[in-house]
């Protein structure tokens, strides 16, 4: 039998440490991309809007609007069921809008001014020193939309949607198809959402998972994470 010595005790166990270090290196961010990426609606301005349009309430659009992660509709569109163009089609219905109305609406939805410029500045700066993606819940035409209007992909790996998965954060399946697209594991990666439950599912995936509150605390607890200070 051989004896250990301190020095041999030591040099194994920092050999031991270090591998588990690099093997739980986080190397692939994920950001979601409404409510994180893009601001979430404001709705005061939003009653605004309503009030000077003339618009009666509809209960559909209603929970669409006011609790969108809980609307049978808006699930729909994100699993791809419903092309995004229902959701405008029935809101000039049963509002009564004009098509030209419908078009500035969309125009002003898709204003750089709804980005949050801090988090996209972040992902510039992370992009080259980690894999980025942005994996959200929405609709078949998001992907132009962050393509062509917000130009996203020159900071960004790999854009998954989950309309063109048919699944849909908090379902474990959409985030394996992510750690396949993105050729990694939960343990080496990170999510931040601003929904709770698909942070949970995202823990309880084995993934690094950050819910967003501010940009600023977004950005201070993913440096965390990435600094090896969280687990």
């Amino acid at each position: 039998m051989v004896n250990e010595t301190p020095f041999l005790r030591y040099n194994i166990s920092n050999i031991f440490d270090l591998e588990f270090e690099r093997v739980m290196t986080i190397e692939t961010i994920f950001f979601d991309f409404g409510g994180v990426i893009l601001k979430q609606p404001n709705e005061r301005k939003l009653k605004l809007w309503k009030k000077a349009l003339g618009v009666k309430d509809h209960p559909e659009i209603e929970e669409m609007l006011e609790n969108p992660h809980d609307s049978q509709l808006v699930k729909d569109i994100c699993l791809g069921k419903l092309p995004e163009d229902y959701l405008w089609t029935m809101m000039a219905e049963k509002w009564h809008l004009r098509p030209t109305v419908i078009r500035f609406l969309k125009r002003r939805l898709s204003s750089n001014r709804q980005l949050n410029q801090p988090i996209v500045d972040f992902m510039a700066e992370l992009h080259g020193q980690y894999q980025v993606s942005i994996l959200s819940n929405a609709g078949d035409q998001t992907r132009k939309l962050l393509e062509d209007t917000y130009q996203l992909k020159r900071y960004v790996d790999e854009i998954i949607i989950s309309a063109e998965e048919g699944v849909i954060k908090p379902d474990r399946r959409i985030f394996e198809i992510a750690m396949s697209r993105l050729g990694t594991t939960p343990e080496r990666s990170l999510l931040l959402d601003d929904h709770l439950p698909n942070v949970m599912a995202a823990r309880e995936f084995g993934m690094h998972a950050v819910q967003f509150i501010s940009p600023h605390q977004a950005i201070e607890t993913v440096r965390i994470h990435l600094d090896g200070r969280q687990s």
